[in-house]
């Protein structure tokens, strides 16, 4: 079995999963001995796919793919709570349908223990512009930083904050879709 072959037959199974989490690597570290959040990217929203207006749903018919391609960062810690300071990098790709080499996209970065506040999700613009020669870029966004209100004497260890991209309701459906489509296949 190819590896391609064998990442179309996993990627169903990680689509119901988390299929990030990098707390505590090299990656992502706190300032001192306590730990930083688990950062986490949801399968179903880690992947942008995004279709020409109209009915058409094929190859053909895409005019930008986009993976969340992963983040690095850092947490400090004082005496109210923790910062988190991230960088998120996403892969852009024009598909056949694109008009314009400019890509307008959102991403969110969301804690579940705060919904629903509304501070537990924070929904960010990003802008990828493509050279005339080239079709796919790595955009790298400003840093993203998030406060957690902590006690002196509290870690933020066990606290997730998941990043993804802010789909569209028909975006969400067709990762979905694409999930359960690859999982029949096999």
């Amino acid at each position: 079995m190819t590896l391609r072959a064998f990442s179309r037959r996993l990627r169903p199974v990680l689509a119901t999963a988390v299929v990030f989490t990098l707390a505590g690597c090299g990656a992502f570290q706190a300032d001192d001995k306590r730990k930083c959040p688990e950062i986490r990217i949801d399968a179903s929203t880690a992947d942008l796919t995004r279709f020409s207006p109209g009915p058409g749903r094929d190859v053909t018919d895409i005019t930008l793919t986009g993976e969340l391609a992963g983040f690095e960062g850092n947490c400090q810690y004082d005496d109210t709570g923790v910062t988190v300071d991230m960088y998120l990098s996403f892969s852009m790709a024009l598909g056949p349908a694109a008009v314009e080499r400019v890509a307008d996209f959102q991403y969110f970065v969301a804690i579940p223990q705060f919904f629903p506040d509304p501070s537990a999700k924070q929904v960010y613009s990003a802008h990828a512009e493509f050279p005339s020669n080239v079709n796919r870029v790595r955009y790298r966004d400003e840093e993203v930083a998030i406060r957690l209100p902590l006690n002196l004497d509290e870690s933020a260890a066990g606290t997730e904050i998941y990043v993804g991209f802010q789909l569209s309701p028909d975006e969400l459906r067709y990762n979905q879709t694409k999930g359960a489509i690859g999982a029949m296949g096999q």
